[in-house]
């Protein structure tokens, strides 16, 4: 009996000590539980007020692109052996095709698909093409222009080139424009497969004046040892990629700002951050106006009042879209746009609208 008492005692502890191990195991549990979820919240709290600082920057840049397949801008007529003319691509291609592909063959450059064409000898032509998203194939039949010669009548674009302002850096990207990269034929927004932008040489500026938004003129070196960044996207609120370690080396870490958010932004005194003179300048804007543009996104309507700028460029002139926009030590947007018949007015966007396009 003492034997069976003893027993009992003995698998009584050990039931106890057996459930505080358990007890003390699931404590831990959620205190280790509890400790990531702390961790986590913070780590997510840096990240949300380092993406919500960034440089301000300004700098008018030269910008190339290439397109994500060869351009159809538009169709036209070609003269055979004859004398006879043909539009052997109307109605078949059509302006905003992007051709990926001519007889089973990668196309990347205008060049290149030309010499195809040229030397067809005939044979019915197969276009890959992108459109509206869908890829279609598109059978033309060429036409001789001349001895080994054969054309089909379209003309194309590869790549775009111009001059913009960067708006701001963060880490090592950045975002600029603040609005996409369109083709001036087709009006549609480019569908890029990367690009550079480079550093610029500004040596005058066209002043606006009613009916002429004027632009800063320039000179950009297409080489290697110039470029300053590399274009990732093209979206529809800016340009967006990396820049190189000699760009991030030029600009000064305690100019970094908070991002403005839309409901900060008020009507009132601003300033806009630009080279358009050849050094970093701030010039005094009133914003005017906070509305909803045609598609739903919020943006401002600006009034440049600096007599030194209206003086240096008429207003706000070509080249410098993209230029921040800055209020009360924040960054709240960027110059998008001009009014044509009035230099001094402009467009605006929210640079939080940018940063958000950013990730699509």
């Amino acid at each position: 009996m003492q034997r069976y008492k003893a027993f009992l005692k003995y698998l009584l502890t050990a039931n106890i000590v057996f459930i505080l191990i358990v007890a003390g195991m699931g404590y831990r549990q959620e205190y280790e539980k509890k400790k990531l979820a702390e961790v986590t919240a913070s780590l997510s709290s840096q990240n949300k007020v380092q993406k919500d600082r960034v440089i301000p920057v300004g700098q008018t840049v030269g910008i190339y692109v290439n397109t994500d397949g060869i351009l159809v801008i538009d169709t036209g007529e070609v003269t055979d052996l004859t004398g006879k003319n043909c539009s052997p691509a109307k109605n078949k291609l059509m302006p905003g095709d992007y051709i990926t592909k001519l007889n089973g063959v990668n196309m990347n450059t205008k060049k290149q698909l030309i010499k195809a064409i040229t030397d067809c000898q005939g044979e019915t032509l197969i276009f890959c093409v992108l459109r509206n998203g869908e890829e279609i194939d598109v059978k033309v039949e060429p036409v001789q222009t001349a001895a080994q010669e054969y054309k089909v009548g379209i003309w194309v674009r590869d790549d775009l080139q111009g001059l913009g302002t960067v708006t701001y850096v963060a880490g090592d990207t950045f975002g600029a424009l603040g609005h996409s990269i369109n083709d001036s034929d087709t009006g549609c927004i480019l569908k890029v497969s990367g690009g550079e932008i480079y550093a610029a040489d500004i040596f005058g500026v066209e002043r606006g004046t009613a009916g002429n938004p004027g632009e800063i003129e320039g000179m950009i070196a297409y080489q290697t040892e110039n470029v300053v960044g590399h274009i990732d996207g093209n979206q529809v609120y800016g340009i967006y990629g990396t820049v190189t370690e000699n760009f991030q080396e030029i600009l000064n870490p305690k100019d970094t700002v908070e991002i403005a958010s839309v409901d900060e932004v008020k009507n009132g005194k601003a300033c806009i951050q630009s080279y358009v003179s050849g050094e970093k300048e701030q010039y005094e804007i009133e914003i005017v106006n906070v509305h909803k543009n045609e598609n739903g996104d919020p943006e401002m309507e600006i009034l440049v009042t600096d007599d030194k700028l209206i003086e240096l460029t008429g207003g706000i002139v070509q080249g410098m879209s993209g230029s921040p926009i800055i209020q009360n030590g924040k960054l709240v947007g960027a110059v998008t746009h001009v009014f044509v018949d009035e230099p001094t007015k402009g467009y605006g966007i929210f640079v939080e609208t940018m940063r958000d396009g950013e990730q699509k």
